[in-house]
């Protein structure tokens, strides 16, 4: 006891026998503790006003009161003294009035002193406690108003970022419920500069702030690439890169990201780690007889964002004519396993049937009717539901003014890059070509079709015009490996006199021209060697005559044109 006493801390004992109250003084002096001693009440009030008095011992009857007045003046001073009372005589009357005013205890005369510091033990260590408790009350309470504030502040800033640009179309609805202050799920929107609606529901890893962060990630990421008019395989790379370099191993995001092509008429939809997406089509319009209703599951064939480096991600996208009506329901699991009213998950059963009997207006109705169908106000997991019109996406898109599009490609430009020197083993040009044609807006496929277009024809420059390898040597396996191994060899020895020039130009024919030149002396020789050996050989020059209009090898051999529609 005496290792935790304070030095300015003091037990008073009241009373005006002179001789018990030093007995007991020097008993509690014994055990480490500071004693004051007053003979009146007078004294004693002076004395608590001005030493902190942990405990009070005092006769019931003093020459100016009674042990009530004492208590009564710690009451109006709201003092939280224990008090002990001494009596020498048992009236039970004086006992409850004591005790009907804070009296914790009560000693008898004559007092047995190790009784009554056992007591007074007691007393001292429960009232530290007490004083303990309620000073980490006060703390907590502090911090939980700094955290409520915090996360008023974060939930702001969040929903700012969150809602700030998602258009509000009358062909997309939505219903949103969070299992906490912050939401893991997100559902955004937007129109690129050519004109295609995308839309992105997002289910990240856990719940509240730590599954909020990487939304936010997400949701300026989408944005920055959408307004820029990058291709949904872009902004699929981008996001997974994202997520996957700028979090711990165990936080990914599931994901739907949805693009509408209204010039191709084309929908893409890639899903990664999600719950299918529904489609009701309406009618077959070759079976109009029988009024058949086409539904389809476009389940997940990709990992969830983050899961996989960059360098092993591989987006796969589905591909369908864009519907003329119809519907689309996109869905986070939190909604399929949300306990139903008899206990079990909802599931995908009562869902679709809830989607085809409700289409469009599921959001809704799941708003008005959502206690008819789960258990109880307990959300288990964040909830996002959102359908998507068809036949109202087309209607916006006959409203629209096409002139404004930035992206209609009725332009021209030029995209020329050289390089030099070592670098042409090493320089990657190819990501820089895709990035800037997406922000014109050609197709996915388009760009795919350029990029292997570019990508042959740069290499066969460098190969065969400025290292003049012959292209015979990849006939066999041992010949393939001498192939490499010389080209590797070289690269020690390209100077800035050996180059290879891409020039890429769209026209206003609507014809982009890939014309590719290198340093080297020609190779028109080795074009007829070449066709000589079409197993291994010449492949690459085959493959960029079926994927372009036109192609083109110009004389003397280390200039080559192709034309792309």
């Amino acid at each position: 006891m005496s290792a935790n006493l304070e030095s300015n801390h003091f037990i008073l004992i009241v009373d005006n026998d002179a001789v018990a109250s030093q007995s007991i003084s020097d008993f509690i002096h014994g055990k480490g503790y500071n004693v004051i001693i007053c003979d009146n009440l007078e004294d004693a009030f002076f004395e608590v006003s001005l030493n902190k008095i942990d405990l009070i011992l005092v006769n019931y009857f003093q020459p100016d009161g009674t042990a009530l007045t004492l208590l009564d003046h710690l009451n109006s001073l709201s003092k939280e003294i224990p008090v002990v009372v001494i009596n020498d005589k048992k009236e039970p009357q004086a006992f409850l009035d004591c005790f009907k005013m804070g009296v914790l205890d009560f000693v008898v005369k004559p007092i047995n002193v190790e009784v009554f510091w056992y007591k007074a033990e007691i007393l001292l260590t429960r009232i530290k406690l007490q004083k303990k408790v309620k000073q980490q009350s006060v703390e907590l309470e502090k911090m939980l108003y700094e955290k409520a504030r915090e996360e008023q502040l974060a939930r702001h800033i969040f929903e700012h970022l969150v809602n700030i640009d998602n258009n509000q179309f009358d062909f997309i609805k939505s219903f949103c419920q969070a299992s906490a202050n912050f939401s893991g799920d997100i559902l955004l929107n937007g129109v690129s500069p050519n004109g295609n609606l995308f839309i992105m529901l997002a289910d990240s890893t856990g719940h509240g702030l730590s599954a909020a962060m990487p939304i936010m990630l997400l949701t300026s990421t989408f944005r920055a690439m959408v307004s820029k008019g990058f291709s949904l395989v872009s902004l699929i790379y981008e996001l997974n890169e994202k997520v996957f370099d700028e979090f711990p191993e165990d936080r990914f995001v599931a994901c739907i990201l949805l693009e509408a092509d209204l010039f191709r008429n084309k929908l893409y939809v890639w899903n990664g780690g999600m719950p299918p997406v529904y489609l009701h089509l309406g009618h077959d319009e070759q079976h109009s007889d029988e009024r058949a209703v086409i539904n389809k599951e476009l389940k997940s064939t990709n990992m969830a964002l983050g899961i996989l480096p960059p360098n092993t991600f591989i987006a796969d996208i589905f591909s369908i004519d864009l519907p003329s009506e119809g519907y689309a329901c996109l869905f986070s699991d939190g909604l399929i396993e949300q306990p139903a009213l008899d206990g079990s998950p909802f599931g995908r059963v009562r869902l679709n049937a809830l989607f085809n009997d409700n289409l469009d207006a599921l959001p809704v109705f799941l708003d008005e009717h959502f206690s008819e169908y789960f258990y109880g106000d307990n959300i288990a997991d964040d909830i996002t539901v959102c359908t998507l019109d068809f036949k109202r996406l087309h209607q916006w898109n006959q409203t629209r003014d096409f002139n404004c599009l930035a992206s209609n490609l009725n332009g021209e430009f030029n995209w020329d890059v050289e390089i030099s020197g070592s670098m042409l083993l090493s320089a990657d040009y190819l990501g820089s070509l895709n990035q800037f044609l997406s922000v014109f807006g050609f197709a996915t496929n388009f760009c795919q079709r350029v990029f292997t277009v570019v990508a042959e024809l740069f290499n066969n420059a460098i190969d065969h015009g400025v290292l003049e390898l012959d292209s015979r040597l990849k006939n066999d396996p041992e010949g393939f490996e001498l192939y490499h191994s010389i080209r590797d060899s070289y690269a020690e020895r390209l100077s800035s006199n050996d180059w290879v020039k891409v020039c890429i130009t769209w026209n206003h024919m609507n014809e982009l021209v890939i014309t590719v030149a290198d340093s080297g002396k020609g190779f028109v020789g080795f074009d007829k060697s070449i066709s000589c050996y079409p197993e291994l050989s010449g492949r690459g020059i085959s493959l960029v005559k079926t994927l372009c209009k036109h192609y083109e090898l110009i004389s003397p051999g280390n200039i080559t044109r192709v034309v792309m529609e």
